[in-house]
């Protein structure tokens, strides 16, 4: 009853009348887009990147003097192709020339927003209204795809603020979770001692939709099946923020009894790709995000992975053209048997960080990491870290006594990949810090990459 009420009545009478947004406007476009054939998306999402390249060159100072230092023009793109020609967009650039790539005499409404930087560089951004809206409305239509409904329960395993609330601001954010139906979950906070009362949580909350960073989840699945507790199955799962392995799904499915919708995005420009319901793929967002894939200065083909390079089709106020976020992913060969014409990725391999690179310069994936160490019940988590001289440091986490021989036992099958020249050391630690956003890192490698060798696991 209250579900229907809240999506019928009251979010539209406070998204649309009283905030005066247009996200319901830009989630039925979307509803309607996802069904058009990919031939037709793809031609939107180019005349689009064209108009956005288009209004940065007039608008923005550090577009105009970058293109103009490349020889190129928004009259010059006359195909996809054409993209490869113009410069990428780096973290450093928006670091160091982050005022200018605020557009001349734009007017409105600005959010600031920013990421924890993962290799300890933060860098902040600001979107304007009209994207903040069309990135809510994508996010609803992927939500939809898992059964999510507007007003109906969700429990939230997330990160939370690392600044102190006031009195007003926890009182309005109450107040917010409670209408919408939401709970909120600190993920930073979800040791042994307090999985036991979230297990107790979602059994009372009986949520419909779980959002969550996939590392905690597969803990709170993990301890659930070997303490045969009986979870709620919700209609779904989203998992999103994290690479989400195959052990992982493989749990948290079991502990539910319950489908995952993995999501891939970034801060920068949010929704990226999603899982629908024949799970086959991620369905790019290309009516909001223009993704380029690039491998050796051209566009990857189906089944090869490269670098992911985008482009926000909406915002106007700081434009984000051609940006390098730094992820590997590939594109998928065939389309998805549920109709809709959004092309997909059929892997995100993760961060060129979360590669390791090995004494002849091959690549040791990092989806083998956690593979590798699944099935040792004594390790609770582990992190890989590789510096610029190639050495590799695997940090354990012991779970209530780890076996004399883990340590050995793990660098020797490190070995059999990388061979005996490989600089290896396994040390032993009491804890391994989650991010500043609250994320945990498997792997992390300061050695660059170079996507031509082939990953050997």
């Amino acid at each position: 009853m209250y579900a229907s009420l809240f999506r019928h009545v009251l979010f539209p009478l406070y998204e649309t009348r009283l905030r005066g947004r247009e996200t319901l406007t830009r989630l039925q476009e979307l509803e309607r887009s996802q069904w058009r054939s990919e031939a037709d998306l793809r031609e939107l999402s180019f005349r689009r990147v064209v108009e956005a390249i288009r209004y940065a060159e007039q608008h923005v100072p550090l577009y105009r003097r970058r293109f103009a230092d490349h020889g190129v023009r928004a009259r010059d793109v006359q195909s996809p192709d054409d993209l490869l020609r113009f410069p990428v967009l780096t973290k450093s650039d928006i670091r160091k020339h982050g005022k200018e790539l605020i557009a001349e005499g734009f007017h409105g409404k600005m959010y600031q927003s920013g990421t924890g930087g993962s290799t300890g560089e933060p860098i902040q951004f600001s979107y304007d209204h009209r994207t903040y809206e069309s990135r809510i409305a994508a996010a609803m239509r992927a939500d939809g795809w898992a059964g999510a409904s507007p007003g109906e329960r969700e429990l939230h395993i997330w990160s939370r603020a690392t600044t102190p609330e006031t009195p007003l601001r926890k009182a309005k954010r109450r107040a917010h979770e409670t209408i919408l139906r939401k709970r909120m979950i600190c993920a930073w906070e979800l040791g042994q001692d307090q999985l036991a009362d979230l297990c107790d949580t979602i059994e009372d909350f009986q949520p419909r939709v779980i959002i969550s960073y996939p590392t905690p989840l597969y803990h709170l699945s993990r301890y659930a099946l070997e303490k045969g507790r009986r979870l709620p199955s919700p209609r779904g799962i989203v998992t999103s923020a994290e690479r989400l392995f195959q052990h992982h799904r493989e749990v948290i499915e079991r502990a539910f009894d319950a489908k995952i919708f993995d999501r891939y995005g970034c801060r920068e420009v949010m929704l990226i790709a999603s899982e629908c319901e024949r799970h086959e793929g991620k369905h790019l967002n290309l009516e909001n995000v223009h993704v380029e894939i690039v491998r050796s200065g051209r566009h990857a083909g189906a089944g090869e992975p490269g670098e992911v390079i985008l482009t926000d089709l909406n915002c106007r106020s700081m434009p984000l053209i051609r940006y390098k976020n730094e992820d590997v992913a590939t594109l998928a060969p065939k389309p998805c048997s549920c109709g809709r014409g959004m092309p997909m990725l059929s892997s995100v391999e993760g961060r060129m960080l979360d590669m390791i690179v090995g004494p002849e310069g091959q690549l040791l994936a990092g989806e083998f990491f956690p593979h590798l160490l699944k099935d040792y019940r004594d390790v609770a988590r582990f992190q890989v870290h590789q510096d610029k001289s190639r050495a590799i440091t695997i940090k354990l986490m012991p779970n209530e006594g780890l076996a004399a021989e883990t340590p050995a036992r793990v660098e020797r099958s490190m070995r059999e990949f990388l061979g005996e020249r490989a600089s290896i050391k396994v040390e032993v630690v009491d804890d391994i810090p989650l991010t500043k956003g609250g994320k945990y890192r498997l792997t992390v490698s300061e050695v660059p990459v170079d996507l031509e060798r082939e990953a050997t696991a």
